[in-house]
């Protein structure tokens, strides 16, 4: 692909199966700096019939990969815990981990996955529900990073995330 990710262009991403709904150049290099986009990713632009791998695209940045056991880097604990500087940046620390979210009433939490992060909305995929939902930030109450007792290297290893919105009336038709 030698077109930057400058521009209004359209892209999607394609990765251990799953395919990402289209999304800016700004949201892709941003994905990309977040690690949301593994180099190895496979990225589309809309109207091109080709894929290509983003460690190849121009343009893209992505974060230094983990520590391995050959870098003297010095491990981080699991019970430390980084400081977010946004609520983005929390959820897309949990990217493709269940998370429970309370879309439908206010007191019942459903179980989740973390799809994608954007620049003003999340997006989840409700199995049980069978249906995905977009949510805008502003709909936020509350997150609260719970710790469990498992242990990890990784602060998503050992916490889950619950997210608390204002409810959507749009999802009280659903019958459980």
């Amino acid at each position: 692909m030698t077109q930057t990710t400058e521009g209004t262009s359209r892209f999607r991403i394609r990765h251990d199966g799953q395919t990402s709904p289209w999304m800016t150049a700004e949201q892709l290099k941003q994905a990309a700096m977040l690690g949301q986009v593994p180099q190895e990713a496979m990225v589309q632009q809309a109207g091109q019939p080709d894929w290509h791998q983003a460690g190849s695209i121009k343009g893209l940045a992505f974060p230094d990969p983990e520590p391995t056991q050959e870098t003297e880097k010095p491990k981080e604990h699991a019970d430390h815990h980084p400081r977010f500087k946004t609520l983005r940046d929390l959820l897309a620390n949990f990217l493709h981990c269940p998370v429970a979210i309370n879309l439908r009433q206010a007191d019942h939490f459903d179980e989740a996955e973390l799809l994608l992060c954007c620049e003003d909305h999340f997006e989840v995929n409700l199995p049980k529900l069978e249906m995905r939902a977009f949510v805008p930030f502003t709909r936020i109450k509350a997150i609260a990073s719970i710790e469990r007792s498992e242990s990890g290297n990784k602060y998503r290893d050992t916490h889950t995330v619950r997210i608390e919105v204002e409810p959507c009336c749009v999802f009280t038709a659903t019958a459980d």
